[in-house]
């Protein structure tokens, strides 16, 4: 089968290339976004990863939409991928069960048709059984360690496998799936050499220092982490407060770095290729210059729409109205039947 000799070199040559990588902390966490991302979106809910990313990081995002159903289908979204990332990440007593229960899936099918190609075959199954696809989506990633293809925990689960459009007989499916994971190490390798781009442009413009700076090391900790703090810059490295905060605001100030949070009181810093995640970060409410304390003025409000979206202007209709209730006809009919029910009730 050509998908699953072309998968197996796909799963070596990453292996072999991230194994003992000095920035994968960092390409850990993007790929875990990621899958969660990919893994909502065939469930119908996309959301950036970037978004994701904030969320997960406790920020304040900017809102999506000038309504509640826009804004609550980005709350939807938000939450069908942080499902999706704890279930990868950091799953709960019952979802580690489950987990379980798929792991022994996994190895009572990789015995005949080995690590792959069982893989394939037993999530096929799994879901033909009628059970959740999340569990075997995070037991994969550990049957990949356990079987040795992979030394570290790579979240590669063949999200795109079960879009609507996706075969579904085994002869179909399985190589569909086999060709989705390699299509899945392939974008792995982009998104990886992309950071080490951003990570050596930052490493070579920190500038000649003395043989006593901590530049390098400031810049290989800003590429490990999606997003570092001065306090843990400080304690990270043993600097001081205020010699990390002269590293940073440095860094700022050549471009090397972005500051994710619009210098907030909890200030979070990142390499430049992490520049999308501040624009999705909401800046600080802060007061306009000029302006007075109080309420600002009626004719200084600002509207929560753009101008140039359509509104619906028409005049809203008159509510209906109702003739008023005649008590003294109901008092009647209720001393009518009172006087009926009393004719007829047994002595």
């Amino acid at each position: 089968m050509i998908a699953l000799t072309q998968t197996a070199i796909a799963f070596g040559r990453i292996d072999q290339r991230l194994r003992h990588h000095p920035l994968l902390p960092a390409i850990l966490f993007r790929e875990r976004l990621e899958a969660s991302r990919a893994c909502a979106a065939v469930d119908g809910h996309l959301i950036d990863p970037w978004r994701l990313a904030a969320e997960l990081e406790g920020l304040r995002v900017v809102p999506l939409g000038c309504d509640v159903f826009e804004r609550g289908s980005s709350v939807d979204a938000a939450h069908a991928a942080f499902v999706q990332y704890q279930w990868l990440v950091k799953p709960d007593e019952a979802q580690r069960n489950a987990i379980e229960s798929a792991l022994g899936w996994l190895s009572e099918h990789s015995k005949a048709s080995g690590p792959l190609l069982g893989a394939a075959t037993a999530f096929h199954a799994w879901v033909e059984a009628g059970h959740a696809r999340a569990p075997m989506r995070t037991a994969l990633i550990r049957h990949w360690r356990r079987t040795d293809i992979l030394h570290f925990p790579l979240p590669l689960v063949g999200a795109r496998s079960f879009v609507p459009e996706a075969p579904w007989r085994p002869s179909e499916w399985l190589p569909y799936f086999l060709n989705c994971l390699n299509e899945e190490v392939a974008a792995v390798e982009d998104r990886t050499r992309a950071l080490e781009q951003s990570w050596r442009q930052a490493r070579s413009k920190s500038g000649g220092q003395r043989c006593t700076s901590r530049a390098d090391k400031v810049i290989d900790l800003l590429a490990a982490y999606p997003v570092v703090s001065a306090t843990r810059l400080s304690a990270e490295l043993g600097l001081s407060l205020k010699a990390a905060y002269i590293y940073l605001e440095r860094f700022l100030e050549e471009g090397l770095i972005v500051e994710v949070t619009h210098r907030a009181a909890r200030r979070l810093f990142a390499l430049k290729d992490l520049e999308p995640l501040r624009e999705i970060v909401r800046p600080p409410k802060r007061p306009q210059p000029g302006r007075k304390r109080g309420r600002p003025r009626k004719s200084e409000s600002q509207e929560t729409c753009p101008p140039e979206e359509d509104v619906d202007i028409r005049p809203i209709e008159p509510a209906p109205t109702f003739a008023p209730i005649n008590y003294e006809e109901l008092e009647r009919a209720i001393d009518h039947a009172e006087r009926v029910i009393r004719r007829h009730r047994p002595d």
